[in-house]
């Protein structure tokens, strides 16, 4: 998963950044800020064709303009979550199709946050790390993820704390639907 040169590069730098006393907040985007649970319900394509055949149904069936316009334009989020992110400092790590996240941001009004969208949810840790480092340019006093799926966030939450010299909390977050707050709980 992890290259080792990227690896040793990173250390390098991180040994010359400032340490800030302000935390840093990085959260996953579907099922996490925006519930997909209305097209699974309302779509028997989508709920039948899930992760990368989610996204070839969409761009090749649904199309994406009818898929955004139906689904996210005008639609309410959940701000327990958004109200949280500050711009320019805390960071989306969305995973799948860069073209349909992008058109997701765009119309939850979140596109002027900063995101990242990697190709699978393994891929979130290193960016994370990268994002602290190359972006950031220092160190924050703690890191808090929010995530459905936090399954890498547990496995390597370890490294990443002893990589980056920082505690970190993961967040597990449960939705029923956008109209709710999510069910938001500490797991590690």
């Amino acid at each position: 998963m992890f290259n080792k040169e990227e690896l040793e590069n990173l250390k390098l730098k991180l040994e010359k950044l400032e340490k800030k006393d302000i935390d840093l907040i990085i959260s996953d985007f579907d099922d996490t800020i925006f519930c997909r649970n209305e097209q699974l319900e309302d779509s028997e394509l989508l709920r039948n064709n899930r992760w990368e055949a989610w996204n070839e149904k969409i761009l090749n069936e649904i199309w994406l303009e009818k898929y955004w316009n139906k689904y996210y334009k005008n639609k309410k989020i959940p701000k327990s979550i958004v109200s949280q992110l500050r711009k320019w400092h805390d960071v989306i790590i969305t995973a799948w199709n860069e073209k349909l996240q992008n058109c997701k941001l765009t119309h939850t009004w979140l596109i002027h946050h900063n995101y990242i969208v990697v190709n699978n949810a393994e891929d979130k840790i290193i960016e994370s790390i990268k994002y602290i480092i190359n972006t950031l340019k220092f160190l924050p006093n703690k890191v808090t993820v929010y995530e459905d799926r936090p399954k890498y966030f547990i496995e390597y939450k370890d490294f990443i704390s002893d990589f980056l010299w920082i505690p970190v909390d993961i967040m597990y977050v449960e939705m029923k639907d956008n109209f709710n707050e999510p069910k938001i709980t500490k797991i590690s």
